[in-house]
């Protein structure tokens, strides 16, 4: 079977390289014609053979049955990775734009400048694994600092999840593991699973603090922000994206129906997060407190709009948790003036789920509390609180007679 042509039309950019090719499409087994642009011809070269390199390279041929007998690169994979799973907007496994984001930045920014040329059959777990350790160890030009071992997971996971497709598409052999499930080379490559991050968590006495910090006419939005985020667990992105409308006054719900991240309305993390979450009636009295205050009231309305953007838009998450949390949680001795990690509204997600698993909440109630779709997601939230051993350790101690003095 032919593996398609390339030829050069006039477009309103200029002169561009269209390319040609069969597949066989799906739902009936029928041969459909297909056209890729290419790119321009200034760009990428007036002879046949480069607008042939630049279909490779891009990965394009792949879509052609009569390709899937060559040695692709990994860039080929990762192209119809991107193309067919990554961005697709309906069916099984759509992600939310805020991971596509993050994905296409790890896959351009460091997999595909090392592995794009290589071909995916002659990939050693051991070269891989050896990649990974150089991340962690040499310095980046960007900051003058190795990669986290959280990061490189990401990216072990990115790769893994490139040549999962590519088997499932048959693009590449599916190699079997003794478990009998497909493996690969990235899933034996090793990395440390431990990550150097841990969330800064704020306890209620702190959380009062901040709280006490934001209790102002002018700071109202803030104050009603902040007590959201602890009581909810809310993500910012559903926090900042929530409309009058999406509250249920009689049932004492809030409907999550959007997001908002990057200055854009977003579908939400996923089908689990997008449901109801109670709200007491203590905090829905305070939902109503700010509705009177604020000049956007109507239900179309944003409930944090903004100011500047005369109400059409939401606050900004990135600049109200800058200007206002953070001073706030300076104040209350969660972080030092001169703490320059991370530290926002996700941070009272965390806070509220270890608060919980310290006052014997089971661990399925803050997994639906939090939607996760998974409970070990869950426990990741919940942090070390270390006051329950303390009082152990204080009742052996006066059973010992050793009593704190006064100095």
């Amino acid at each position: 079977m032919s593996k398609g042509t390339v030829s050069k039309k006039v477009r309103a950019n200029g002169m561009t390289w269209i390319y040609r090719f069969q597949t066989k499409r799906p739902s009936d087994g029928a041969r459909v014609e297909n056209t890729r642009v290419i790119g321009l011809v200034k760009d990428i070269g007036a002879s046949a053979a480069a607008a042939w390199r630049e279909v490779g390279r891009l990965g394009l041929d792949i879509n052609n049955d009569g390709q899937l007998g060559r040695k692709p690169t990994f860039r080929v994979l990762a192209e119809h990775f991107r193309k067919h799973e990554l961005r697709k907007e309906s069916g099984v496994a759509v992600r939310a734009p805020e991971t596509v984001g993050v994905i296409e930045l790890l896959l351009d920014r460091w997999i595909l400048p090392r592995w794009g040329d290589e071909l995916a059959s002659e990939m050693k777990a051991l070269e891989i694994e050896a990649w990974f350790e150089d991340l962690n160890s040499t310095p980046r030009l960007d900051n003058d600092k190795p990669l986290s071992w959280s990061s490189i997971g990401k990216i072990k996971s990115i790769m893994s999840q490139i040549f999962k497709h590519a088997q499932r598409h048959e693009l590449v052999p599916a190699a079997i593991g003794e478990d009998g499930k497909l493996t690969n080379p990235v899933m034996l490559a090793r990395t440390e699973s431990g990550s150097d991050y841990e969330a800064k968590v704020v306890t209620p006495e702190q959380m009062m603090v901040i709280l006490d910090e934001l209790d102002k006419p002018e700071t109202r939005l803030e104050w009603t922000l902040a007590l959201l985020h602890a009581a909810t667990a809310l993500r910012p992105e559903e926090a900042f994206g929530l409309k009058w409308e999406d509250i249920d006054w009689k049932k004492g719900q809030i409907n999550i129906r959007r997001g908002w991240s990057k200055g854009e309305e977003t579908a939400g993390k996923n089908k689990v997060s997008m449901t109801q979450v109670e709200m007491h009636r203590a905090l829905g009295q305070a939902l109503k407190d700010w509705r009177r205050e604020s000049r956007y009231s109507y239900d179309s309305h944003w409930i944090f709009a903004s100011d500047k953007a005369k109400g059409k838009s939401p606050r900004t998450a990135g600049v109200a948790g800058q200007d206002y949390l953070r001073p706030a949680a300076v104040k209350a001795g969660v972080i030092s003036a001169g703490y320059r990690g991370r530290f926002g509204w996700h941070n009272l997600r965390h806070s509220l789920a270890t608060f919980l698993a310290a006052n014997d909440v089971n661990l399925p109630v803050i997994q639906r509390m939090l939607r996760h779709t998974k409970p070990g997601t869950t426990s990741r939230y919940v942090h070390d609180d270390n006051e329950p051993q303390l009082a152990a350790q204080e009742k052996f101690l006066d059973a010992i007679n050793i009593i704190l003095r006064e100095v």
